[in-house]
């Protein structure tokens, strides 16, 4: 058999879970012949072994009876001499964290810009990537909705401003044109933004994922480092039945998931102060037990916010309770990661 019929066979078998196939999602990294004998690498940086036992035997049932020897190794399993071409990219940041959630509409991208902001007040040298590609709400909420990209060499220079630096699919494209992609495409484009974006030294990388459990995520998983990520979720119970298989997912594909954020988990009213549930209430250690996660913290629907992150002023604004709230959230996940 050829090279070419070889990884022919191999764009056939599926990841677990996706349409895709592992040669779509660059596991296959080499293959060698030599007489009867094929040795294929793969990358297989999931720690689920189901998924891993599941590639390795799909591999060899396609191969089964062609008369060829099959040797299949991992980069895992490489001398330490060997030089193999690593994932990876934003290696200029000391810490990278995904910030994640089953279903759109549930305030996520303003739970990873607030991060960002966060992180910045307390110190921190941070960037955000919006790799949401389909709603590329970033840039609207820090207030750089105007901006373009600049290309130096081949290289594109993050936007900068308020002290946060983001690179966003918004800063490349027309906002108000729709992004009708399909998700090779969408692959593609989060992977140059990671690749080609000159990011500086940073000490926390903020990643804002599309909404679901699309390629997307395993794209950033194949190519990112994560340290964590945070699940956003509102108490709705359509809303926590989606997170529960997302968390699942994200836990099948080897993302360590540092716990959840309760997002408009209530409000409080004008006239009578109360704390009111519009999603209905639910006790966070019970939440705890559904996500199998820890809490990291309730939000409460503040359309002071809400009205920051449209105007884009959220960075510059002095909301002591919820940044506050913010605060304590950003304390419990830097002291696991």
């Amino acid at each position: 058999m050829t090279e070419e019929e070889i990884r022919s066979a191999l764009s056939k078998i599926r990841y677990p879970g996706y349409a895709k196939s592992i040669v779509d999602f660059k596991i296959v990294k080499s293959i060698e012949i030599n007489g009867e004998e094929v040795k294929i690498l793969l990358n297989l940086a999931t720690k689920n072994e189901d998924v891993r036992n599941r590639i390795l035997e799909d591999i060899k049932s396609a191969f089964r009876g062609s008369g060829i020897r099959l040797v299949l190794t991992t980069v895992q399993d490489q001398p330490a001499s060997a030089t193999v071409e690593q994932k990876h990219f934003v290696r200029s940041a000391k810490k990278r964290i995904a910030v994640l959630s089953a279903k759109g509409g549930v305030g996520k991208t303003t739970i990873a810009v607030s991060m960002a902001i966060t992180l910045k007040r307390k110190g921190y040298k941070v960037g955000i990537l919006d790799a949401d590609i389909h709603g590329p709400n970033v840039p609207r909420m820090l207030g750089t909705i105007d901006e373009k990209a600049t290309v130096e060499g081949n290289k594109l220079i993050p936007i900068f401003k308020d002290g946060i630096y983001s690179m966003s699919l918004g800063y490349v494209v027309d906002q108000e044109t729709p992004v009708i992609w399909k998700g090779a495409m969408v692959t593609k484009a989060i992977v140059e933004m990671m690749e080609m974006t000159e990011w500086p030294e940073l000490d926390y990388f903020i990643i804002d994922l599309p909404p679901g459990t699309g390629d997307a995520a395993l794209t950033v998983k194949q190519n990112l480092d994560l340290d964590g990520a945070v699940i956003v979720t509102t108490p709705g119970e359509l809303s926590i039945a989606d997170a529960v298989r997302t968390v699942d997912f994200f836990n099948q594909v080897g993302i360590k998931i540092s716990g959840f954020v309760e997002n408009m988990a209530y409000f409080v009213c004008d006239n009578c102060h109360n704390r009111l549930y519009p999603f209905g209430k639910i006790d966070p250690g019970d939440l705890e037990r559904i996500l199998g996660l820890r809490a990291l913290g309730e939000i409460p629907f503040d359309i002071e916010v809400e009205k920051s992150t449209d105007e884009g002023t959220l960075a510059r604004d002095d909301n002591k309770e919820y940044f506050e709230i913010m605060n304590k959230i950003i304390d419990k996940i830097i002291d696991k990661i």
